[in-house]
């Protein structure tokens, strides 16, 4: 049907001009792509008397439809192009600065930052809108529709992407001294508005407004008591409303338990993990989900149970599928597994002293503990065999993507931290000492009794950044991250004052399945092994001297006692020596230097400085593929929340070949390459795997062997933690999002 008459935005109708509509395509195919076929194809699918923006959002649909790189771009300037002309009357009237500053504080939107006229003017003779006309719509939805400040029920956008990235640094340096600042604002703009820093999801959405939830994620444990179980619940409940995922680890009794002295009988953990599927339930956000991983271990008699709590033939009763579990193992279990071994499960409350040991660094207390225990006919105790636990976890991981891993010894082992870790966080990156709560009063006193893990996030994003700028870009990654530590409202006393003591941050890298590309590298080979190698530890090696640069700026940590720093710890001491087989590469930093200058400066400012996150929905604001993982396909579509974007891999087109895809790689050299960046992390990495099903009988299956033999040899190449186990499937187009939405980044 040919278009006679359409309606403007005011309702009046009016006879359809083409030259308009060809003028707006022309414009927008500047990025090199025919405008005619957008066009004609956008006319084809819109009816004769239909809204200018029907027109204009079907221009950006066939743009779409063509699913490349330049024809999204194309659309990307369409989109920003209307969002412009409806925010701010068209190009020629996008505000000052200073215009946009008084608006918004009068609005209430953003926060009073107290810059002078002059600092204004210089950050308004910065800020780059062209570089909105350069992105694609993949980019610009997301940061638009997540990240920039829109009133949800009216649908009145507020920012355009770079009012948001000037924004975020303005918020994140406004309380530097005054002679620094106008320069720190400038660098850390550039470096967020250029993807070269990845910022999670509560900077984006909170930093320069009046809201400072900053948190993205928090670890949690509890003290054997109703009055620690309850104080678990409320913290799950208030860090939820701050929009942090939530790692939980509870320490309690089995069910069938004595309590006081035999007058109860215990009910075991179900019925405090459905209390706090709801805590979390009750707070789900708009742009963040409220999610929670609970963390158990090998020991618990219950462990069948709480392994099958997400399996959909579990019944009712006995099945929590609303938060996601990790499954908790060390050495020794490791060992009867491989040996083929009976393994004791025993009550928490019979053998606590064994269930601590656990989580040593030094396994040799937990094994002497085990035996004396396996001997004393008081204890009681049940046998079952290593292996059926262990497969009743990797097959519950494959079959459901929701039952992680995490090995209690090595979490505590490789590590700067001196007091004991029990848990990861929501996406099993997050690896931070905790100690639980003795009642809901505690959280809001001030001073040290429990500890709840608080980790801030980012990422700097490689193949957008060069090796030689790393090392400054990484400075003000890590400033940013501390910056808000101070910044940052916090629901509890006690986490205000053990989150500025600890200091503790997660420094990620992101984009490396297309810097790899790039650089013609395959993650299954041993020149890509060796330049992930490289990458790492310059990462490792520049965020030490970042939090050593800010520490002699600002001081160290108060609590830099409590980690290994003081007496020159680096990651290097403590990775696993069996990495060095797989790459015999020599270190290329000067380590021995920078731990002088540690030693000799009391520590860093920062408790622990790495981790590698999914970066899910951050990667796609920053137009990069995610994280550290190769890509599953060239073209995806992620969702988050209720929108979804199709993004495709940078220079998919011109670089196809060069990809290697997940599902292509060796499960052994995927291992391979999480321990080679695991050696130098402080924390631990959000590692996937990725399964291609044997359909050869018409079933999906993966070998009882196989799955061993995967799980084994991360223990031995000393991965911390698993994450998802993602399976293949027959779409070309495969829909991607991170667990429950709450740990997005």
């Amino acid at each position: 049907m040919s278009l006679s008459i359409i309606k403007k935005r005011n309702g009046n109708i009016e006879p359809f001009n083409p030259e308009k509509l060809n003028k707006w395509a022309e414009w927008a195919s500047e990025v090199g792509v025919d405008w005619s076929s957008v066009v004609l194809e956008a006319c084809r699918k819109c009816h004769d008397g239909c809204s200018t923006t029907d027109l204009h959002n079907a221009m950006i649909a066939a743009c779409v439809d063509q699913e490349t790189t330049q024809h999204l771009k194309m659309a990307g300037r369409l989109y920003i192009g209307a969002l412009i002309k409806e925010t701010f009357g068209g190009l020629g009237n996008i505000p000052s600065l200073q215009e946009m500053y008084e608006k918004m504080v009068g609005l209430g939107l953003w926060a009073p930052m107290n810059y002078t006229e002059d600092e204004l003017s210089w950050f308004n003779s910065v800020i780059d809108h062209s570089r909105d006309f350069n992105t694609s719509l993949t980019e610009l939805k997301q940061i638009t529709e997540k990240y920039a400040i829109v009133d949800r029920v009216s649908k009145v956008v507020y920012e355009t992407p770079q009012f948001v990235y000037m924004r975020m640094a303005m918020g994140n340096m406004a309380q530097m001294p005054i002679e620094r600042r106008k320069h720190d604002v400038v660098k850390l703009y550039n470096y967020l508005s250029l993807k070269k820093i990845n910022a999670p999801t509560p900077f984006s959405i909170n930093l320069g407004t009046p809201k400072k939830q900053y948190a993205s994620c928090c670890v949690t444990t509890t003290n054997d008591t109703a009055a620690s179980l309850a104080a678990a619940d409320h913290i799950a409940y208030m860090m939820t409303c701050a929009s942090a995922g939530i790692g939980a680890h509870i320490k309690t009794r089995s069910r069938g338990a004595k309590v006081r002295q035999g007058a109860i009988m215990h009910l075991g953990k179900l019925p405090y993990y459905k209390v706090a599927q709801a805590a979390v339930g009750a707070n789900l956000q708009s742009s963040r989900g409220g999610a929670m991983t609970m963390h158990y271990n090998a020991l618990d008699p219950e462990i069948m149970d709480l392994l099958s709590l997400k399996n959909v033939q579990t019944v009712e009763q006995k099945r929590i599928k609303d938060i996601d579990y990790s499954f908790g193992f060390n050495e020794e279990f490791a060992r009867r597994v491989a040996k083929n071994e009976t393994w004791m499960l025993v009550d928490y409350g019979d053998a606590p002293e064994l269930y601590e040991a656990m989580y040593d660094p030094d396994q040799s207390k937990f094994v002497d503990l085990y035996k004396q225990i396996e001997s004393n006919p008081l204890v009681k105790k049940e046998f079952v065999n290593a292996r059926d636990i262990a497969l009743k976890a990797l097959k519950e991981g494959v079959e459901t993507g929701r039952i992680y891993l995490h090995r209690t010894d090595e979490l505590n082992r490789h590590t700067p931290f001196k007091d004991k870790i029990y848990s990861s966080n929501l996406c099993q990156e997050i690896a931070l000492p905790t100690k639980g709560y003795n009642s809901v009063a505690e959280l809001y006193e001030s001073g040290e009794s429990g500890e709840i893990g608080l980790c801030s996030l980012g990422a700097i994003v490689a193949g957008n950044t060069t090796h030689e700028e790393w090392e400054d870009v990484a400075y003000y990654a890590v400033l940013m991250i501390d910056n808000v530590i101070e910044l940052m409202d916090y629901p509890f006393n006690q986490l205000e004052y053990t989150a500025k003591a600890r200091r503790s941050i997660g420094v990620g890298i992101t984009n490396l399945a297309y810097d790899m590309a790039n650089r013609g590298l395959k993650y299954s080979s041993v020149s890509g092994k060796r330049y992930i190698h490289k990458l790492a530890e310059m990462h490792s090696y520049y965020l030490h001297k970042a939090s050593l640069r800010l520490a002699k700026e600002r001081g160290v940590c108060d609590w830099i006692h409590k980690t290994k720093y003081p007496e020159g710890w680096l990651p290097i001491d403590t990775a696993n020596k069996v990495i060095n087989t797989i790459v015999d590469q020599p270190l290329l930093c000067d380590w021995e230097t920078l731990r002088k200058d540690i030693i000799a400066n009391g520590g860093i400012r920062n408790s622990v400085l790495e981790a590698f996150m999914p970066n899910e929905s951050s990667s796609v604001a920053t137009g990069g593929t995610n994280s550290i993982y190769p890509i599953r396909s060239l073209k995806v579509i992620k969702t988050s929340g209720t929108n979804k974007n199709l993004f495709i891999a940078p220079k998919a087109e011109e670089m196809k070949w060069d990809y290697e895809l997940a599902w292509d790689i060796p499960t052994t050299d995927l291992i391979e390459m999480y321990a080679i960046v695991q050696k130098f992390t402080g924390q631990a990495i959000s590692a996937d795997l990725y399964v291609t099903y044997n359909n050869s009988v018409g079933e999906k299956s993966i070998g009882a062997k196989e799955l061993l033999t995967q799980f084994l040899y991360m223990v031995k190449m000393g991965l911390k933690t698993r994450y998802y186990v993602n399976s293949s499937t027959s779409v070309s187009l495969e829909e991607s999002k991170c667990s429950s939405g709450g740990c997005t980044l």
